[in-house]
């Protein structure tokens, strides 16, 4: 039996292709090398910049150090015995600034160096964390703890009042108290949201071509960047009400691009499944108590009416995961 070609099965899908790889061109043609030479040297530059893996500096390897604390003489950055610092020498001025930094993540693995990776190279950041890399990275999760604590601070001190946050008038006492309590931490808040992409992002993402195979733990530390990226975006609002949504989807397929290596419509058309996938998740977890508490019917309704819906849920969940699953697969096999 003779293959279809791809024009032959989908049509529509071949003829939006083609005008994609027509306007592709014309683009191409408009933003030629020999237009605007200066900007795009210096995205150039960026562009390499982004994409530098992180390299370790020796600033001793010419003079030798003594360590004060088990009294090894070495030639690095750290004694190779205890693990302390070679510049350390009496306690003085230097340590007390030294101890406040630690305390808000301003040592060597800078929180500002950091966060200045994640606005501008998140998904190599985050490649660069889960591939090893970690001593260049402020730990995520005392990173998402800090910058949820100074975004209280921002609020408390200058009376702004941020959109991120969930309504809390549902009717029921165990579920409201429990939104009541994300509302006021930011960054459980934040990671709660985010901890329902993890599944679908290890499923969809599963034959990724830049990172594929990746595992449930290192989505989970996906996730907590992320939350830290969504509670920055979100001092957006502060100033521009309701604008931190948009960004946040934007700065999410940019990081999941620059992760896993997916075109720009590949990365998109996943993104919104996993969206869906985590609304669906998040709406059937609140539904069940949601229908128990208001309705007037009996039990054994309930129950029924219940199980029709979560798994209607489950199973609309799990078309979509293995639709994308499948697709991913065959796309990587060709």
């Amino acid at each position: 039996m003779k293959r279809k070609l791809f024009c032959e099965t989908s049509p529509l899908a071949y003829r939006l292709s083609v005008e994609k790889e027509i306007l592709k061109r014309h683009l191409k043609d408009l933003l030629g090398n020999t237009r605007f030479p200066k900007i795009r040297q210096h995205h150039q530059r960026f562009r390499l910049w982004q994409r530098e893996s992180p390299h370790y500096i020796n600033r001793h390897q010419n003079t030798v150090q003594h360590c004060y604390n088990c009294g090894t003489e070495f030639t690095d950055n750290f004694c190779p015995r205890c693990g302390q610092r070679a510049e350390l020498g009496r306690v003085g001025w230097k340590s007390i600034k030294e101890n406040i930094a630690i305390l808000w993540g301003l040592d060597s693995r800078s929180l500002t160096y950091t966060l200045i990776q994640l606005l501008f190279r998140p998904g190599y950041l985050v490649r660069d964390y889960i591939s090893g890399h970690r001593q260049v990275s402020f730990p995520p999760v005392k990173m998402l703890v800090i910058v949820s604590l100074f975004m209280v601070i921002i609020e408390s001190v200058f009376n702004l009042k941020s959109t991120l946050s969930m309504e809390e008038s549902l009717g029921i006492p165990m579920i409201d108290d429990f939104i009541k309590w994300l509302n006021a931490n930011k960054s459980w808040y934040s990671l709660f949201w985010n901890s329902f992409f993890i599944l679908p992002t290890w499923v969809l993402f599963r034959f990724a071509p830049r990172y594929p195979y990746h595992t449930l733990p290192e989505g989970f530390f996906l996730q907590v960047f992320l939350s830290v990226q969504g509670l920055l975006l979100g001092f957006v609002d502060y100033f521009f009400a309701n604008t931190s949504a948009v960004l946040n989807l934007i700065y999410t397929i940019i990081t999941y691009r620059q992760l896993f290596g997916y075109g720009w419509w590949s990365t998109f058309w996943r993104i919104i499944i996993v969206i869906v996938t985590a609304i669906l998740t998040m709406v059937s977890l609140i539904a069940v108590p949601y229908i128990f508490h208001n309705s007037q019917k009996s039990t054994e309704t309930l129950i029924l009416v219940s199980a029709i819906f979560v798994l209607v849920v489950v199973l609309l969940i799990a078309v979509l995961l293995n639709v994308s699953y499948l697709i991913g697969k065959r796309t990587r096999k060709v």
